[in-house]
Parts: structure tokens; sequence; C-alpha cells
């Protein structure tokens, strides 16, 4: 064994007895601060730290398109500058310019100076202006039903559009935007893209990555936190708690809402209700006041995709999503009935978090969109079923050292409305075939 392998082990032990000895700092002076009582009438209700709605419904992926070319970039710090700047930009009205036209649609695919910024999921118009507090002027046209995945700045004809791919419907508002900061901040040295096919999409969404992709591999510090976390974040009552001592995994009620944690696999279940709802609210305003009060120490979770009733949350490394078993690094949320005043809510989540990195220098090599689409393709896959292709890091627990993860990128596909790494599809179309 080279020197350095010795010394990055050691320190690899360090780091991970470290990390044991905090956590069991933690887990006895929260069990020495909670008796097992029947009424919990001592929670903390207040929350440090919590996460700021601008952070969680920060954009994916920006794709620069100027001179000819199109690139593609996850950058979490330049699509906060970039989204800084529209936010400080001044709009005129916004209209519909295309409604249900593939053809019109398609023509706003491209152009020559300007960038996009992407979403996984559909986002709601109207919680966008809200969010980022924008000065956008609308007109009669129903913001409450314009959803969008892909906001796009033209920078030659000092537009900003919302692009609705499913819908193919496209928004349009004039923009006044410090352009030239916008191209510095995009052309900065050290900023890194990585090509893109010119108006080629998966399910008319997303962008071919036209060449092979070398990503690192991570290792992280593994930490789980306390139970009494969720409780306080989830619970619209924390005075009137009632703990289940009796039951095989621990529980708290109140009311009509209920939490339980299961202590063997780390998952966390809440049942409740959201009531005295508003006209202004929906399924993302009321899920995201459940994850801000989760605080920062969850790691970094953001926006990541959503499904009729259900949206999801996902802890992001380097700009990309996590994907792992019993929702580690993740939060589910289901509203029941998002327009009326009072609706059930349903929230799986895990108490297991990432959160110191360990540094590696290996690499995993990735093929591009096209080459991954030409094998799925060989092995049986219907593109028609597939509505969504992303890179992102499969959380793999290491047997041999329980405290430490490591995560590993590779090809997601979202195949008959369900996400599969690229090995796990190749291995559901084989069993396919032989059926």
């Amino acid at each position: 064994m080279k020197i350095a392998e010795k010394i990055v082990r050691i320190g690899l032990i360090f780091l991970v007895l470290l990390s044991l000895y905090f956590s069991f700092t933690i887990w006895v002076s929260s069990s020495k601060k909670e008796a097992p009582v029947k009424n919990d009438s001592q929670v903390a209700t207040t929350v440090i730290n919590e996460r700021i709605d601008t952070d969680v419904f920060l954009p994916l992926r920006l794709v620069r398109m100027q001179n000819g070319k199109s690139e593609m970039n996850n950058s979490e710090n330049l699509i906060t500058n970039i989204q800084n700047e529209i936010k400080h930009s001044s709009f005129g009205k916004l209209t519909q310019t295309v409604s249900g036209d593939s053809d019109q649609f398609e023509s706003y695919l491209s152009m020559d100076q300007g960038f996009e910024l992407l979403y996984e999921g559909a986002f709601l118009l109207k919680e966008y202006i809200s969010v980022y507090n924008l000065d956008l002027k609308l007109t009669d046209i129903g913001v409450d039903e314009i959803y969008f995945t892909c906001i796009q700045v033209d920078l030659t004809q000092n537009k900003i559009r919302f692009l609705d791919f499913n819908r193919k419907d496209v928004y349009e508002a004039p923009i006044t935007i410090n352009s030239e900061k916008v191209q510095n901040l995009m052309n900065k040295v050290g900023v890194q893209y990585n090509p893109i096919s010119e108006q080629q999409v998966v399910s008319g969404k997303h962008y071919y990555l036209s060449e092979d992709l070398k990503m690192k591999k991570y290792s992280y510090i593994l930490a789980s936190q306390p139970v009494t976390k969720f409780r306080n974040a989830f619970f619209s009552n924390a005075e009137d708690i009632q703990t289940n001592e009796d039951s095989q995994d621990l529980s708290y009620t109140s009311g009509s809402e209920r939490l339980t944690a299961d202590e063997k696999l780390g998952t966390i279940h809440f049942d409740g209700d959201i009531e005295e709802r508003t006209a202004q609210d929906n399924i993302y305003s009321d899920s995201f006041k459940y994850i801000k009060k989760l605080g920062t120490n969850m790691g970094n979770i953001r926006y990541f995709d959503r499904t009729n009733a259900e949206i999801s949350y996902r802890t992001f490394v380097e700009g990309f999503p996590v994907f792992s078993e019993n929702d580690k690094g993740q939060v589910r949320i289901t509203i029941g009935n998002d327009q009326a005043e009072k609706s059930s809510v349903v929230i799986e989540t895990s108490v297991d978090t990432i959160q110191v990195p360990i540094p590696s220098e290996e690499e995993v090599n990735l093929k591009g969109t096209e080459n991954l689409l030409e094998q799925l393709t060989v092995n049986g896959a219907d593109q028609s079923k597939i509505s969504s292709m992303v890179i992102g890091y499969t959380w793999h627990k290491i047997e041999e050292v329980t405290q430490v993860v490591d995560l590993t990128p590779e090809w997601y596909i979202r195949y008959e409305d369900k996400w599969y790494p690229e090995r796990e599809l190749l291995e559901y179309l084989a069993k396919l075939e032989v059926e």
C-alpha cells in the first residue's frame, strides 16, 4: 500500500471516530433532555437557520447560447448570480405568444445570444414571481394555471420567456437586464460548460449532452438527525404532543397529526392536516413551510420534481441530485387537495443526511445522451416512455464503515413515470424481453 493511501485511510478512520464521538454526544444530550413522558409540553419551538425559498427553488441547470453554440452548466453559484440579475431587472407586460402549437413552439428553442434556466419538475409561474419578488406585470391571463420548466432570456431581443414543454405554451415579456454583467458572469474564466446538441431534446424537454462526461466520486460523513428535529418541524402544535412508548417504533401524536420513526431503517412518516389555507397557497408554498423548518443541517435540499399531488425535494451535490433508498437525503410531500381551505399532508423522509465531504480523485466516465439512448433502445426501451434523463449521485452504504457513504455519479432515466438508474433500467428491460 502506498504511503499516500495509508495517510488517507488513517485520516478517514480519524474522521469516522470523530463523527461517532459527536453523534454519541448528541444522542446522550438528547436523551438527558427528553425523559420518556406521555405529555411532552416542553418542546422547543425555536428553529435556527431556516432554509430560504430562493435557495430551495433555484433552477437546476443553465444553458448558455452564444455564437451558434449551446452549452450547459450546473453550478449553483453561477445560477444564483444569474437569477439575481433577473430579480433586479425590470419587466413589461406578460403575454402568451404560443398556445399549443408545436411548430411555433419549436421556433423558440434556439437564440443568437441568451441563456436558459431549467427546472426538472414543472414550476408555477405565480410562485416563481413570489419567491424572487419579481416586478413582472401580469395581464388578464390566469397565472394560477401557468406552469413552466424553462426560463429563457433573449439578450438580442430583450425578452424573457417561460416555456411549458407539455402544453407547448410560451409566455413572453420585455425585460431590461444588465446584459453586460450577465455575459461577464457566464463567460468568466474558470466556468466550465458541457456542449449540448442544438434543438435535440428528450421528450421535448432536455437537451442532449453531445460528449462523454467525466465526474468525480464523493464520500461523505453520514449524520443522523434526532427525531425531535422532525417532530418540531412538522407538528403545527408543538406544545401538546403525546409520545407513544409501547409501539415497536417511536411515534408522536397531537390531534389528527402523527409522526412515526422506523428506528431500523431511519425513516420518518408524518400524517397531518394543513388548515386555514388561502387562495395564494399552492403545493409549492405549502410544502416549503415544512422544508424551511428542517433547517440547514439537512444538507443542500432543493426542489427536484413534482407528480400530481406529490412534490419531492432532494439533496444536491455539486449541482446534481442524490438518489437513494428509504428516502435518505430526500423529502417527499403529498398534499391531498391544494385547492381546499383544509388539506391533508403526508411527509416521507429519513433521519440520515450527508454533511462532511471526504476528498477523492476517483472519476467515473458517463456516456453522452445520444449514446445512452442508443444503448437503451437496443435493449428494448420505448423512447416514448422516457420522460426525463438526468445525471445524479447514487447513495451507497459502505458495509465496513457505517458512518461513511459513497456517492457515485450515474445516469437516471424516468421511464414509465419511475426513476431508474441506468443499470437497473437495463435489468428491467432484460426481464421484459424474457417475459
